[in-house]
C-alpha cells in the first residue's frame, strides 16, 4: 500500500465518477446539435444530453481507455487523443461543434489559454462552451495558505493532478485573451465554503467576517459568494475580437491590475 498520496496516484488507475453535471448544463440556452465533450470521463455529461437533446449529435474525447469504453455506451463518437490533433471531419463530423464542455480539465493542463483558443477552428461562430474551473480564491483554502498550508488532496480545488489555478478574474482574462467572451457565470458551492455562505449570506454589508484566527472585511454578498465557491461555472462564446464596451476589451488586452506579488501593493 503507497505511504504518501503521489505514490498513490502512480499505482492506482483514477476512478471516473458518473457525474452528468447538470449545474452546468442549465447554462445551456438554446438546443444544440452538434456537442463534444472534451475529458468526458465514463460519459455522464453525454448520456444527460442524450436524454435532454436526443437530436444532438454528441462527441465525447477521454485519453484514459478504461473510461473512454465505458463512455462509448453514452456518446455517438468517443476519442482517445488530444483534442487539438483529432481530425474530427476524418471521423465524419460535417458540422462545427455548437456546443463544448469542458468540465473541470483546463486546471489539468500545461497551457489551457493554446487550448481554448485552438478550439476556435472547430466551433460555430455562436458555440456555446461550457466551463468548470476550481475557484483557487476559495476562503477555506485561502485560510489555509495563510497558515502555511498547501495541501494536495486525491480529488477537490488542490487535487494532486492540478496544474493551473484561477480565480473568477484570471478566468475571465484567459477566457478573453483566447477568442471568448462570458455570457453566463455561476458559483457552485461544495465544500466548508458552503456552510460559511449560508451563515452569513443574509449580513448587512460591509461586514467583518471571522474564519478561525482570522479576520476578513468584505463589502458585499457577492463578494462572499466568490470567497466561498468551489467552483466557477462559465458559459463562453466566440468574440472575434468585437467587444461589448471598454471592460471586455481591457480583459482581452495583457493588462493586469497591480498586485502584491510582484511590488503592486502599497
Amino acid at each position: 500500500m503507497a505511504q504518501f498520496l503521489w505514490q498513490d496516484r502512480e499505482q492506482r488507475e483514477y476512478v471516473y465518477p458518473f457525474n452528468p453535471r447538470p449545474e452546468c448544463l442549465a447554462m445551456i440556452q438554446r438546443p444544440p446539435t452538434v456537442a463534444l465533450d472534451i475529458g468526458c470521463g465514463s460519459g455522464g455529461v453525454g448520456h444527460a444530453l442524450r436524454e435532454r437533446f436526443p437530436d444532438c449529435q454528441t462527441w465525447g474525447c477521454e485519453f484514459n481507455a478504461s473510461a473512454a469504453q465505458i463512455a462509448r455506451q453514452h456518446f455517438d463518437f468517443v476519442v482517445e487523443q488530444d483534442v487539438e490533433s483529432v481530425d474530427f471531419a476524418a471521423l465524419g463530423l460535417t458540422k462545427p461543434f455548437d456546443l463544448v464542455c469542458l468540465f473541470d480539465v483546463l486546471e489539468h493542463l500545461v497551457n489551457p489559454w493554446q487550448l481554448l483558443h485552438g478550439l476556435s477552428r472547430m466551433v460555430a461562430p455562436d458555440a456555446q462552451v461550457l466551463v468548470s474551473l476550481p475557484n483557487v480564491s476559495n476562503l477555506p483554502l485561502l485560510y489555509d495558505a495563510l497558515r502555511g498550508h498547501w495541501k494536495y488532496g486525491s480529488w477537490g480545488l488542490l487535487d494532486f493532478t492540478h496544474l493551473r489555478f484561477f480565480t473568477d478574474f484570471d478566468a475571465r482574462k484567459m477566457f478573453y485573451q483566447a477568442g471568448y467572451r462570458v455570457l453566463d457565470h455561476r458559483l457552485n458551492f461544495i465544500g466548508a465554503g458552503r456552510d460559511i455562505f449560508e451563515r452569513h449570506q443574509g449580513t448587512d454589508f460591509p461586514t467583518t467576517l471571522f474564519v478561525g484566527d482570522m479576520s476578513l472585511k468584505v463589502a458585499s454578498r457577492h463578494d462572499l459568494a466568490l470567497l466561498c465557491a468551489d467552483q466557477n461555472l462559465y458559459l463562453i462564446s466566440p468574440h472575434h475580437g468585437e467587444f461589448a464596451n471598454d471592460a471586455e476589451r481591457e480583459l482581452a488586452s495583457n493588462h493586469y491590475p497591480p498586485v502584491y506579488a510582484f511590488g503592486g501593493g502599497s
